[in-house]
């Protein structure tokens, strides 16, 4: 039969154990990233964007802060209308992660820019025809990827409405690196889904 000490040191060994799981996996939640679910494919204007980044899940996520106030990461859906009286979609969504010992801060985003839109439509967006996509990862140390060389992007305009003012679509291609040859951005199950701005 055990008697009382014996069993008051062991619940002290089994607290110390579980305070110190607790305290590792709330050390382990501050310096790992939450893991992320692709956005459902809609048509509705619902602010989302997002894709697979060489297998990992990119989303727009966190919010947009400068010295004086933080606002809301809305995806930007911009119809601009050209000097020739043609149309060029932008769009654009932001990434920002700040972790919880306040050591590291992520800052990221990706636009994609797609000259001569008319409508819904498959679109292939490459540098010789003046379309632009960046994926920037870190620009303090340059680690960005665009449209450039023999890179491409084909964009599905599902929904281009000035009426209820919607834009939506699905894309996948890949990104070259800025400075580093070897690396390339694979970018697959893009789909975003947004109010629609213009700008004329």
């Amino acid at each position: 039969m055990s008697t009382p000490g014996f069993r008051s040191r062991s619940l002290r060994t089994i607290a110390l154990l579980l305070t110190g799981i607790a305290l590792c996996a709330g050390m382990s939640s501050c310096d790992k990233e939450p893991e992320f679910n692709l956005p459902p494919v809609t048509q509705n204007g619902s602010n989302t964007l997002g894709f697979k980044a060489n297998g990992k899940v990119w989303v727009n996520y966190g919010q947009i802060c400068n010295f004086f106030v933080c606002e809301d990461n809305y995806v930007e859906g911009r119809l601009h209308k050209n000097t020739d009286g043609t149309y060029s979609l932008n769009v654009r969504a932001e990434y920002h992660y700040s972790f919880k010992d306040e050591k590291k801060y992520i800052s990221q985003s990706f636009s994609l820019s797609a000259n001569d839109v008319s409508g819904p439509g498959t679109y292939t967006l490459t540098p010789t025809h003046s379309d632009m996509a960046a994926m920037e990862v870190d620009m303090t140390q340059n680690d960005f990827y665009h449209l450039v060389k023999d890179a491409s992007l084909t964009l599905h305009l599902t929904r281009l409405d000035t009426i209820s003012h919607i834009v939506s679509g699905q894309f996948e291609g890949k990104l070259n690196h800025y400075t580093d040859a070897s690396k390339i951005m694979h970018i697959t199950d893009g789909r975003f889904d947004t109010k629609l701005t213009y700008s004329w």
